[in-house]
């Protein structure tokens, strides 16, 4: 039976795509957080006066392990979401200063 309260031809919410949805989500925001750190750092890095290439090298290697961690959750359990949710919360809290 439709809901009363939805008006006619509004489409329905999409369901989450992991059944630990609210965990799932918090981790993978706290993934993209930290990539979105990378892609910023690494575009400062680049356009520096001098840029340099280890750091450069260091941070593209780390966003590419951060990309590999968002494609996990989609196959992770419940207690590797909440640990990639908390790893990924304290590396973003270390590289932006925030406490």
């Amino acid at each position: 039976m439709p809901d009363p309260d939805t008006p006619r031809g509004t489409p329905a919410p999409n369901p989450s795509p992991h059944p630990d949805s609210g965990g799932y989500a918090v981790a993978l925001e706290c993934v993209r957080l930290v990539i979105a750190w990378y892609n910023s750092a690494i575009y400062d890095e680049e356009h520096s006066p001098s840029p340099d290439a280890d750091r450069l090298q260091k941070m593209t290697a780390e966003r590419c392990e951060c990309v590999a961690a968002r494609k996990a959750l989609s196959h992770a359990g419940p207690d590797e979401i909440r640990r990639i949710a908390r790893d990924y919360g304290t590396r973003f809290r270390l590289l932006t200063g925030i406490s």
